[in-house]
């Protein structure tokens, strides 16, 4: 039977008066501050008004997102995660300890911890039209989890060169971005201007099944229950297709986008996604294992023994692995076969439209690896 087995980052099942009084304050610790549902689970909102007990609890708010971290689908198993911020987070230029492996994987791999500054974006769109290679006409429209970029000032005159447009409109761009321009001998000066290296993270977490409206599987029920009665509820399972069904559809384009502007995308997971890619697709992961990107990178982390411990403090991830290869197999090299051709970008955006998208937008703040 599923259970939740982290609420509000919390463990379920070694619930204590920390983990009570994070709860009732509706708290995410992995992003320090208020759980707004991974980002995209607003109808699973748990309604204060409508429960008499839950409004004696919690007064003070009319509504709390779902705070459902991960589901456990049999005792003793590993958990999936099922929230985004669980595996990781930056909102606000936050960095809890529980995600700091996560991060110093990405900047060990991406040569991040060498040197500089480097600020991170989070939710980038970038939506624009492109030709291919066949002056065929593509439609490009997607959104990157986080981009993180070295930033160094920058003078309007170079920035003119670097985004092919005209410095008024730069300007204005860069001033509802929030950023801050300075005069220097004459000229115009941008500060913390994003330059490469380019680095796309995308983060991929499980999905949950509908759940039984019933039996109160669905997850916005799993969490009230869970929330009220402890360890005696029921949760939803995992719908294992969707997951890789979304990552999918992505996994390519986005990788070689990041290859076409001369950076890398890396796909952070669960290791049991991981696995469970492996065991239902052509894709043998394993076969991938690597200590360096490649172009096509998937970054996979677990719980480890952690679960084995009884710890009732925020669980660390831990014990990752890098699987890494081309898209495709190089026959006169002989190389390793390349990951599944499953979709190609007919024509990659401008690198210019990246700038645009970073210089328009805030970032959440300062990339940090300890």
């Amino acid at each position: 039977m599923s259970k939740i087995f982290e609420l509000y980052g919390y463990r379920l099942d070694m619930w204590d008066d920390v983990a009570q009084q994070n709860m009732l304050r509706g708290w995410c610790p992995f992003m320090g501050d208020e759980c707004d549902g991974g980002g995209n689970r607003y109808q699973s909102a748990i309604d204060i008004k409508s429960n008499p007990v839950l409004r004696k609890m919690i007064p003070n708010k009319d509504k709390v997102q779902c705070g459902v971290c991960s589901l456990q689908i049999h005792s003793g198993e590993q958990p999936w995660i099922v929230c985004p911020r669980r595996l990781l987070t930056a909102k606000g230029g936050i960095f809890t300890d529980q995600q700091s492996m996560v991060r110093n994987q990405l900047s060990e791999y991406s040569d991040l911890h060498k040197q500089g500054k480097y600020l991170i974006w989070s939710e980038v769109k970038i939506k624009t039209d492109v030709v291919t290679d066949e002056d065929e006409e593509k439609f490009f429209d997607y959104t990157f989890d986080y981009i993180i970029a070295a930033v160094a000032p920058v003078s309007l005159r170079d920035a003119v060169a670097i985004m092919g447009m005209p410095s008024a409109e730069i300007k204005k761009i860069a001033q509802k971005g929030n950023y801050t321009l300075t005069s220097r001998a004459g000229d115009v000066w941008i500060e913390d201007f994003p330059l490469d290296p380019i680095i796309i993270i995308e983060v991929m977490t499980s999905s949950t099944s509908g759940g039984n409206k019933t039996k109160r599987t669905q997850i916005g029920m799993a969490c009230e229950d869970a929330m009220l009665h402890g360890m005696k509820h029921e949760a939803p399972g995992i719908n294992y297709r969707q997951v890789w069904a979304r990552m999918v559809s992505q996994l390519i384009v986005k990788s070689q986008v990041g290859m076409s502007w001369g950076g890398k995308t890396v796909w952070l997971v669960q290791d049991l996604l991981a696995d469970y890619i492996s065991q239902t697709t052509a894709l043998h992961l394993p076969e991938y294992i690597s200590d360096e990107l490649n172009e096509v990178n998937i970054l996979a982390f677990g719980y480890g023994d952690a679960i084995e411990k009884k710890d009732k403090n925020l669980i660390s991830l831990k014990q990752s692995n890098l699987f890494a290869g081309p898209i495709q197999k190089n026959d006169k090299m002989h190389k390793l076969d390349g990951f599944v051709d499953i979709i190609k970008i007919g024509a990659p955006p401008p690198k210019e439209q990246i700038w645009k998208s970073l210089i328009g937008k805030s970032p959440l703040g300062i990339w940090k690896w300890n």
